[in-house]
């Protein structure tokens, strides 16, 4: 009898996988990154976290020129605009917040975010009732999150409301930005781009505006240079991220890589234990897991409609007997 698997579920298998394990590493980045923001400027050190990414991501397309007509340009230019956010604005609100707190808001954000967005570039409709409903429970969670922050029941205690004002802010325009980025990476996949390509050429802007914003800045230089050797390591880790969450874009819906990434908030929070800047908050952990509720929703409503039956869908012959 013979075994088969369907190819796009295959894809969609390996695209979440993906997904999961981006959201791992990425969740040791941000506490790492959000510990070290204390002492390094986070202009200078978002500035030396993308010119590591970009060094590699430049040795591994070089040689190879990718398809450029308007279309593309277009997309490039939006990449590199909504890259510049993502980095700068979460790097921002993580030296603010809880990084557990600004991961969850950063990602809570981004699936109602997303089904606005595409809407109105899609000028109609761009979500059913399901994704609607996962999305507003995912607001619901990251409402208690803010509500955590502002009253000082975070992992940080009780901290100033400018402070704390200004990460919840930088977060949720990272979260906006995130929304734009994957969009315009799908473009370009669309379009005939590769992997490589795509991160190959989306750093420019953001490497222009950490250098001169890192321009006069009173930054610690001498803890910059005592934390290199962390600063090279998490910068190589986050490289690894990044190609994961590419691969992720490529072989799912953009509403789903967007959902994935609320997976962060979790990890983050497991892993910033080991951070004894801060303290165990539970209320954080509620709001996670009200925002995980909404994920779980949405992940599997959204495997159901994609791939609706195996019988129906083409089959690849994997192994038989």
């Amino acid at each position: 009898m013979g075994l088969t698997v369907t190819t796009e579920g295959a894809d969609y298998g390996r695209g979440v996988a993906s997904l999961g394990l981006a959201s791992m590493l990425g969740a040791a980045v941000n506490v790492a990154f959000g510990n070290i923001a204390q002492t390094v400027n986070p202009f200078v050190l978002t500035l030396f976290m993308v010119g590591v990414s970009s060094i590699v991501f430049g040795v591994a397309n070089r040689g190879r020129r990718p398809i450029l007509n308007p279309a593309a340009w277009r997309a490039v230019i939006g990449l590199n605009v909504a890259s510049a956010g993502v980095y700068i604005f979460l790097v921002v609100g993580l030296k603010y917040l809880e990084p557990a707190v600004g991961t969850a808001l950063q990602a809570g954000a981004t699936p109602l975010m997303t089904i606005v967005v595409t809407g109105f570039v899609a000028q109609r409709r761009a979500a059913g009732i399901s994704q609607w409903a996962g999305g507003t429970v995912v607001l619901a969670g990251s409402g208690l999150l803010v509500w955590v922050s502002c009253t000082g029941h975070s992992g940080l205690g009780t901290v100033d409301s400018r402070s704390t004002a200004i990460g919840i802010g930088a977060v949720l325009v990272s979260g906006l930005s995130t929304v734009f980025l994957t969009l315009c990476a799908k473009r370009l996949i669309q379009i005939g781009w590769r992997d490589s390509a795509v991160l190959a050429h989306r750093f420019y802007f953001t490497i222009v505006c950490c250098a001169a914003l890192s321009i006069g800045v009173r930054a610690d230089w001498s803890a910059a240079a005592d934390r290199s050797g962390y600063l090279i390591l998490f910068s190589v880790l986050g490289s690894g991220v990044v190609l994961l969450l590419q691969i992720g874009i490529r072989k799912v819906a953009p509403f789903v890589v967007l959902a994935m990434t609320n997976l962060n908030p979790l990890i983050t929070y497991t892993i910033q234990l080991f951070d004894h800047r801060l303290s165990t908050s539970l209320d954080t952990l509620y709001g996670i897991a009200v925002i995980l509720t909404g994920l779980a929703w949405i992940i599997l409503t959204q495997r159901r409609t994609t791939h609706p039956a195996p019988a129906a869908a083409v089959s690849t012959p994997t192994s038989s007997r």
